[in-house]
């Protein structure tokens, strides 16, 4: 939006590229690469291009140059076109934790609505913008008008939470992935780990505020993958995790004059905390004693070096893994993670030793923050935007809205919040159509993640899932390319496992944790009863039967259960972890949960039927017509195997795309493949004002 800003203010003469980095990045270093993003980006909203370029003209060697008419209107709204509404569809609520704050009532954040953006006039259109762009207003208001049209959605059922919508200033612009900010206690400088869209490991950076220039903070040939910075109060030193690459984790102290770094602690190598913080010789941070430990907090004096435990016992979930101190480091807010999808929010005292328990979210954070009252703490919402929670009234604001995913939230001793915009990964569905020379196309993409895709048997749908308007819904891609959302849940829910029936008029899954149904005529959920807690659904030899993994009584199983009572018809499996039926020749195949390799079942006999790849989720493998088609990744180069089970050969197809995900798979009767493709994708970190 600041370019955009800077771009119409400047409206028919070139902008350099020197001054755009001077105002919107204030000076700040930024790579090439990041501008030319930007402008495509810009370029794209405004129904522009690279090659027509009627909107921004790029000027060789110079810069760019606003060639569109910019009429500015005078105290006059934007008024933008609202796309016709499809029908509203009937829908129930997914299975969720209910969300707990002492001394408050539950709150729901708005649901989103079936309105797409609107991507922009013709290209020979007048650019009209309100006075308020006019005058420079911010990421945060004008450019996400399009955030008003898929959050007051006409479903919601519930008060919305309130907006106190803060400005967002870009800190960082590099060319890769900036995560873990924190500001010193002064507010000059910025600390962060970032990577390369290309590498592995992550390195602690170090930008002056005032001058943009960005160094390592540690260029010592020990330092290799580091994570997690922590400032000292007198921002004369840096704490943070590296990994050595040896399996060891340890936790380094560096001192930024004489750059001499000290570990004053070993750590686990499966310790994943979300933040370090310093308290005066108080050193706090997350550590367990393995990957199935409850991860715990720990302060560690740095003159003595010695270690004590501060968290008290648990014995729910994993144990704690984020903390952040008040501005005055009375306080500090604990992140515990209670089940897969619940986050408890604590605060404990420093002066009584007192926990309190203050929210239950039902969805994994990754961090949290407090306002500069130190009266508030910052996270992030369902949709992926910042909200505040007032601790004394239990009050929540939304502070950001944007269409962009905001995370980690970090705060310094002044209180002023740094967070990270953009998510690590970008996700989208390609199509391809094996066997044949043909390469894999796009099939469904977006602004943000679409995932989890699955494709009926005759290939004229496509189901999905997708954080494009906020929270993760599921939606339907027709032959013709239209899509349409299915669901319209107001609670994050973890949506996984769809697969369609093999009539292709019903789409099966599980919705955190529990199985479901859903009749895409009616667009109408339905939970199976009791099976509140299994994964790797699929459908058994008729579409009124599931085949799901139960883990019930202490008992593992793969077992064939009625869709409508719930009941279990048979037990296919014992020990058994993910299972899929040949619907040619009845014969059952599944894999184990302590055994390698396909096995099969054949009127109650079991062989194993390969050794070579073990399926552990319903959604990265197929069975059908005697052959099974399975991801395999070899030097680089990803193959789409497919095991002639009857006469015990295999023939690779390689698939000429990077990047394939080995978890999805979903074809058709005829040989069309869905693949999922990944790929890093940049991030950057803003400050919230």
């Amino acid at each position: 939006m600041q370019v955009l800003v800077c771009l119409l203010e400047r409206a028919g003469r070139p902008v350099t590229r020197d001054e755009l980095i001077k105002e919107v990045w204030r000076g700040g270093q930024v790579s090439d690469n990041a501008i030319n993003r930007i402008v495509a980006q810009l370029r794209n909203a405004l129904g522009d291009d690279a090659r027509t370029q009627q909107v921004i003209q790029t000027v060789p060697k110079v810069g760019y140059l606003l060639i569109a008419e910019v009429e500015p209107l005078e105290s006059q709204p934007v008024t933008l076109p609202v796309a016709t509404l499809l029908p509203e569809p009937h829908h129930v609520k997914a299975p969720e934790a209910a969300i707990e704050a002492e001394g408050s009532k539950q709150l729901n954040s708005p649901n989103t609505s079936d309105n797409k953006p609107v991507t922009g006039q013709s290209k020979h259109s007048y650019l009209v913008l309100a006075a308020y762009a006019m005058a420079g207003v911010l990421l945060s208001l004008l450019a996400f008008v399009v955030w008003d049209s898929v959050s007051q959605s006409r479903e919601a059922k519930s008060e919305p939470v309130q907006d106190s919508i803060a400005s967002l200033l870009p800190l960082t612009s590099l060319e890769g992935q900036e995560v873990d900010p924190v500001l010193s206690p002064d507010g000059n400088k910025l600390a962060f780990a970032f990577r390369d869209l290309s590498a592995s490991e992550w390195r602690i950076l170090v930008q002056d505020l005032t001058t943009g220039q960005v160094s390592l903070a540690d260029n010592a040939p020990t330092a290799n993958n580091q994570r997690h910075p922590a400032w000292s109060d007198d921002g004369g030193h840096l704490a943070y995790l590296n990994f050595d690459g040896k399996g060891r984790c340890e936790l380094v102290l560096l001192d930024l004059l004489t750059r001499h770094a000290k570990v004053v602690s070993e750590c686990d190598k499966a310790t994943q905390s979300s933040a370090l913080a310093i308290r005066g010789q108080e050193l706090y941070f997350v550590d367990s004693d393995g990957v199935g430990d409850f991860k715990k907090i720990y302060q560690v004096n740095l003159n003595t070096l010695k270690k004590e435990q501060l968290s008290r016992p648990h014995s729910i979930g994993r144990g704690d893994y984020g903390l952040s101190l008040s501005p005055d480091k009375s306080q500090m807010a604990v992140l515990r993670n209670l089940s897969w999808f619940d986050t408890q929010l604590m605060v404990f005292n420093f002066s009584t030793g007192e926990w309190r328990q203050v929210l239950k979210v039902g969805y994994p954070l990754k961090s949290v923050a407090w306002s500069q009252d130190g009266k508030g703490l910052i996270y992030r919402a369902e949709e992926g935007q910042l909200h505040r929670y007032d601790l004394d009234t239990g009050e929540r604001v939304r502070l950001t809205k944007i269409l962009q995913e905001i995370n980690s939230p970090r705060s310094n001793s002044k209180g002023q919040t740094a967070a990270v915009v953009g998510e690590l990964m970008e996700e989208e569905l390609w199509h391809w159509s094996v066997p044949g020379n043909t390469k894999p196309e796009p099939w469904v993409s977006s602004s943000r993640r679409d995932y989890r895709g699955a494709m009926s048997p005759d290939g004229a749908l496509t189901a999905f899932v997708s954080n494009r308007t906020g929270l993760p819904q599921i939606w339907l891609r027709r032959i013709n390319g239209e899509e349409i959302k299915l669901t319209h849940f107001d609670r994050f829910s973890f949506i996984d496992e769809l697969t369609f029936s093999p009539n292709g008029k019903l789409l099966a899954g599980t919705i955190n944790g529990a199985a479901f149904t859903l009749e895409l005529a009616k667009s109408e959920i339905h939970f199976i009863p009791g099976r509140t807690s299994v994964r790797n659904i699929s459908f058994g030899m008729s579409a009124d039967e599931l085949v799901m993994f139960s883990s019930e009584a202490g008992k593992r199983q793969i077992q064939l259960v009625d869709m409508n009572t719930g009941k279990m018809l048979n037990l296919l499996a014992e020990n058994g972890f993910s299972g899929k039926f040949d619907r040619v020749s009845g014969e059952f195949y599944y894999s184990k949960m302590n055994s390698s390799g396909i096995w099969k079942l054949t009127q109650g006999v079991e062989t194993q039927v390969t050794d070579k790849v073990t399926p552990l989720f319903s959604g990265g493998w197929h069975v059908a017509d005697g052959r099974i088609w399975y991801l395999k990744s070899e030097e680089g180069l990803t193959k789409l195997i497919e095991l002639d089970v009857n006469h015990a050969r295999e023939n690779a197809h390689p698939i000429p795309i990077a990047n394939v995900s080995m978890n999805t798979l979903s074809m058709t009767n005829n040989n069309q493949v869905l693949l999922s493709v990944l790929a890093n994708a940049n991030t950057d970190i803003f400050i919230v004002k």
